[in-house]
């Protein structure tokens, strides 16, 4: 099995299901295309961004670069974009999907989910530009070795580090687990890879979909894209996903299964945010209204206390449909991300606020063209308030993509 594109394969469908027409303008925002890519230093922005305290921008490519594997690259200050590593999708890996992690030293940590034979790599990167392949999962396409590492790392205060990936550890449920339903692992700092849990395709999940979390107590909390109630009707059978607990002690609880309906399905590739008093809020890019293909999408808060609660259910208007990307939230409540679009008036995608109250602005509606397209990762915040994203395409749908701001 050759499982390339992984989380591009499932951004490319999302939107090929959309309508195409123009667009409406959105409520009066400040929108800046910082950088457009050009196709030689990378093609389709597919991750989230990572910002440092000199106010530079850094993140991946999934295509485009020396090698068409993708890159990584730096947009400074002046907006100036420099290219950091050209992967080559054999040794060093290829198609980045994910986003990227910086230690306090400036050095970028992630995933690239293709390269050596197809299982994928752990990289970290200097400040100077300098790679290190930390972890090969290589190839054997048929067995259950973990491969395929998909979502942003998580590195503990010991300098290990935690992902999912999502093929390998045990055949279980259904034609996707054929080569196993996922894994979430841990690498140690002598580089050595431990599988801490193995989904089987049923009530647990299949396919953990972004990054993970951890609590004070060192449980670990993310969300399948799969699994979870097998019945469930945009599932057909493959389930709609769940919210799930990882334990110290590698027990795996569901704290809660998506059915399809007002609540929506499969959890976003943005994964989970925490807020000081521990509730979860996530999104879900199917469900909730059917006016779209598998449905338009809900924005959800996961209480403590187990309780699930639909903040907001996209309408296919001018809200758009399909949140993808990853979410922020700011000291107020308000949540800050992106869809993928909807119908005439949003096909190219939005970023959205929402406030405490579940009142729905949409900032900005990206126009396709100069402003690109389809922005997947969702946004950043800085503490000035301003959201910086990328787009996947630019100039249309074959367009190499662009890096925006939004100034409140």
């Amino acid at each position: 099995m050759k499982m390339r594109c992984s989380a591009g394969l499932v951004v490319l469908a999302v939107i090929l299901m959309l309508a195409t027409s123009a667009i409406l303008p959105a409520q009066a925002q400040t929108f800046t295309v910082l950088y457009t890519f050009n196709g030689q230093d990378g093609l389709n922005p597919n991750a989230g961004l990572v910002r440092d305290d000199a106010g530079n921008l850094y993140g991946t490519t999934y295509l485009g670069g020396t090698f068409t594997n993708g890159v990584v690259f730096k947009l400074d200050k002046s907006d100036s974009e420099t290219t950091l590593l050209n992967f080559n999708g054999g040794s060093n890996g290829g198609f980045p999907s994910s986003g990227l992690i910086l230690d306090k030293a400036g050095n970028l940590y992630g995933p690239a989910d293709q390269g050596s034979a197809g299982g994928g790599v752990l990289f970290k990167l200097s400040p100077k530009g300098k790679e290190k392949v930390l972890f090969n999962f290589g190839g054997c396409a048929t067995c259950l070795r973990p491969r395929v590492p998909e979502g942003a790392l998580l590195m503990d205060t010991s300098g290990n580090l935690y992902g999912t990936t999502l093929a390998g550890g045990v055949k279980g449920h259904g034609i996707q687990c054929n080569y196993g339903c996922g894994t979430i692992f841990k690498l140690d700092t002598a580089r050595k890879l431990h599988v801490l849990y193995a989904f089987k395709g049923g009530a647990d999940g299949v396919w953990p979909f972004g990054p993970l979390l951890q609590d004070a107590a060192g449980d670990f909390y993310g969300t399948a894209l799969y699994g979870g109630d097998l019945s469930c009707p945009q599932g057909t059978t493959r389930g709609c996903g769940t919210v799930f607990k990882l334990a110290k002690n590698g027990k795996l609880t569901v704290l809660y299964t998506f059915t399809g309906g007002p609540d929506g399905a499969f959890p976003a590739a943005g994964g989970l945010i925490r807020d000081e008093a521990g509730n979860f809020y996530g999104s879900a890019q199917g469900g909730g209204n059917s006016n779209c293909y598998l449905g338009c999408g809900t924005l959800y808060k996961l209480g403590k206390d187990g309780k699930f609660t639909v903040l907001y259910t996209f309408t296919d208007a001018e809200d758009g449909g399909t949140p993808f990307g990853g979410m922020v939230r700011d000291s107020k409540g308000n949540l800050y991300g992106t869809t993928l679009g909807g119908n005439t008036n949003s096909y190219y995608g939005t970023v959205f606020e929402l406030n405490k109250a579940g009142v729905m602005t949409v900032l900005h509606v990206l126009n396709g063209g100069t402003d690109g397209g389809y922005p997947v990762s969702g946004v950043i915040r800085d503490s000035a308030g301003n959201l910086y994203g990328t787009a996947f395409v630019s100039a249309g749908f074959n367009g190499p993509g662009t890096v925006f701001k939004v100034t409140p």
